[in-house]
Formats: C-alpha cells, sequence, structure tokens
C-alpha cells in the first residue's frame, strides 16, 4: 500500500513524498495517524546531530486512529480489546534481536537494547515509518495502547513525552526511608530544570505522586507560568538570579539546604554544572535533558563525593510506562492543561515551519497533522 509521508534524505531537507508501506498482515495493526509532535530530538536529527543511516521518516511522538486490525490481532500492549476506530499511542522503539545482551540479561530495561527498530529513527529500507505519514503498519512486535473512550485521541501525541517526563521523576523513587528523606516520599521537595514538555511532565508527576514542594527552573517567563499550572509551587527565573541560582533555590527550601531530588530536563550541558550543587548533601540528581548530544560541562567529581548524591541517567522509558502515562494523564486531563502544548500545529505541506518553531521555541510542542487540521 501507499502512503503520503515526509521524507528526511539528509539532515536539514524534509520533502513530502509517496511512498510504499507492506499491506499490514494478520499479526498488524493499520494506523491511520492523527498527529505527530516534533521534539528536540527531531531538531537535533534534522541539525545533523544525531549518526542515523538516511533517509529518514521522523516522528516519534505520533497517535491515531486504527484503520485495520489484523485477524489475530485482538488486543493491545496492555490486554485492552481493540477495534476499528480505536485511538492508539505508539512506542516509538520495538525489540532488538535475541541476541542482544541487554535484552537477554536485563529485560526490565529494553532500551538498552543496541539493535532496536525504531519508528522515527529507521532507515526508510526497514519498513518503519515514523508518525509524519498518513498511515503506519505496526507490526506484531509493536508496543501500542489503546487510549480511554473519553480521552481526546490528540493527546495521544503526548503520551510519549509525558512517559519520559515521568520515567525521570520516578528514577528518584528508589528503595529507601522516605521519613528519614532516604529516597522519594510524599511531602518531599522536588526541583525541575528546564520547564519545557519534559519538565511539564516531570512537574505533573512530582505533584501526582505526592511532593510537598515543586520548584521550576526557566528562563522564560511564560513557561514559568505554564509550570504553575502543571503544579509547580514555586517558580525561579533564571533571568532575574544569575549566577545567585544555587543560593535562590536552597533559599526556598526547608533549612535553606536544598531540594531532595532535582531532575535535569533543559538539556543544557550548563544546567548539569549547576544541577549538582541543587540537591542537598545526600540528595538525589536525576539527569534525562541529554537524549541527543547538546555538548559537554565540566564537573567537580569531588563535589559529588562530598555531597554523597545518588545521581542517576533517564534514557527514556520502558514500552510500559505508556499505560502508567496514559493513566496519569487520564487522572489530570481535567486540571492539567495538556492541549496547552498544542500551540504551532502544521499539516504535512508546512513541515519545516513546525521544525523551526520547535527548534526557536515559539511550539512548545509542534505537532504535524497528515490529514490536515
Amino acid at each position: 500500500m501507499k502512503t503520503t509521508a515526509i521524507v528526511m534524505d539528509e539532515p536539514g531537507t524534509i520533502e513530502q513524498r509517496e511512498i510504499e508501506l507492506p499491506d499490514p498482515g494478520p499479526d498488524d495493526v493499520l494506523l491511520r495517524v492523527e498527529l505527530s509532535g516534533i521534539c528536540g530530538t527531531d531538531v537535533h536529527m534534522y541539525n545533523g546531530g544525531m549518526d542515523l543511516e538516511f533517509p529518514v521518516i521522523p516522528g516519534h511522538e505520533f497517535a491515531g486512529e486504527i484503520e485495520h486490525v489484523g485477524e489475530n490481532v485482538e488486543e493491545d500492549s496492555k490486554g485492552a480489546e481493540i477495534e476499528e476506530g480505536d485511538n492508539l499511542a505508539v512506542v516509538p522503539a520495538m525489540p532488538g534481536g535475541s541476541d542482544d545482551w541487554y535484552a537477554r540479561n536485563m529485560p526490565g530495561r529494553p532500551r538498552l537494547s543496541k539493535n532496536p527498530d525504531r519508528f522515527g529513527f529507521d532507515n526508510v529500507g526497514k519498513q518503519y515509518t515514523g508518525g509524519m505519514s498518513k498511515y503506519n503498519v505496526l507490526p506484531s512486535k509493536a508496543a501500542y495502547y489503546k487510549l480511554p473512550d473519553d480521552m481526546d485521541g490528540e493527546l495521544g501525541a503526548l503520551v510519549e513525552p509525558l512517559s519520559v517526563g515521568m520515567h525521570a521523576f520516578e528514577r528518584s523513587m528508589q528503595p529507601g526511608l522516605p521519613h528519614m528523606r532516604e529516597g522519594f516520599g510524599v511531602g518531599r521537595s522536588v526541583a525541575v530544570q528546564g520547564a519545557g514538555p519534559i519538565g511539564l511532565f516531570a512537574i505533573c508527576s512530582a505533584k501526582a505522586a505526592g511532593a510537598g514542594q515543586i520548584i521550576a527552573i526557566d528562563a522564560m517567563e511564560e513557561r514559568l507560568d505554564l509550570a504553575e499550572q502543571f503544579g509547580a509551587t514555586d517558580v525561579v527565573d533564571l533571568t532575574e538570579v544569575g549566577d545567585e541560582l544555587v543560593p535562590t533555590v536552597k533559599g526556598l527550601t526547608n533549612g535553606n539546604v536544598g531540594p531532595d531530588v532535582v531532575i535535569e530536563a533543559a538539556g543544557v550541558p550548563q544546567a548539569v554544572e549547576q544541577g549538582l550543587e541543587l540537591p542537598h548533601d545526600g540528595g538525589t540528581y536525576v539527569e534525562a535533558g541529554h537524549f541527543a548530544y547538546n555538548g559537554e560541562s565540566e564537573i567537580n567529581p569531588t563535589r559529588i563525593v562530598q555531597k554523597e548524591l545518588n545521581i542517576y541517567g533517564s534514557l527514556a522509558y520502558p514500552p510500559t510506562q505508556f499505560e502508567s502515562a496514559i493513566e496519569l494523564m487520564d487522572q489530570l486531563k481535567d486540571e492539567v492543561p495538556f492541549r496547552k502544548l498544542f500551540n504551532f500545529k502544521t499539516a504535512l505541506d508546512d513541515a519545516e515551519e513546525a521544525y523551526k518553531a520547535q527548534e526557536s521555541g515559539e511550539a512548545y510542542r509542534a505537532t504535524i497533522h497528515p490529514h490536515g487540521i
């Protein structure tokens, strides 16, 4: 079958083109893609910052409506029955081969697989298109999750970035004794560096988990205002505090010692240098913002020892995070303004403008709608 899609033949070039898709088989689902988000990783790809085999059909934050269900398919990845007309959110990464060491030895961390197939990142020759396509064939090894019947289908495109932010926060929830400030617990303090979508999703995850204080840090007033709507109790404007960021944040916390948990979601190397000083001694630091290379930072490892920090990297999420993210979104959809993130919508014809809007910061989450807006 054929579909119309955005093809990136090489970094910096995108073209709308008709391509061939495999006909869906008895174990496949045919998805009519409703929208696909553009995130910082897509911008890095467009600017040549990712080592990929081109051409690529981009788009890894996508959702749509089931057009056809193969005769052998009865349910989604969590076991919910599906049928034509249901809305799905699709996990972009699919498992690597059986020869992958991580797949065999660390099944709890499937994102560490070295050879996954991926929607939105793989060469067109693999036949795995990204979300910037009118249609997508979901093979049996793909993970996809049905949205609740009363949930706006467009919100499905936020499930992927919500999973990133939610997983970053959950990395701080290591086993411990919360009443002794060992591990996250109800009432604890959390600071989030960066109030873009990933930071906002970390904020609402912390709120839902019972954080007593959530400090949002950013340099854009508009984003800090939105952070409060997502659950931040305090905001710190980098343009106002300058070099006084660390004492300012510490001064907002009980005892002036710093937050229990700090999550880096800005993707700016300097944020890591500052961020390691933000948690109180014995606190937790989660690095989530540097999925793609964005430069380097210089840190003093002695400070890590002196502060006895718990440091965790957060690489995307396991596929099952989608189930948790959909449940969280369903719980919060009436109180958290998720739809405000969709502030730049385009059709396939204007995909290049969407990339520019995302890169400039004009868009929280630019979205491309293959069938039109």
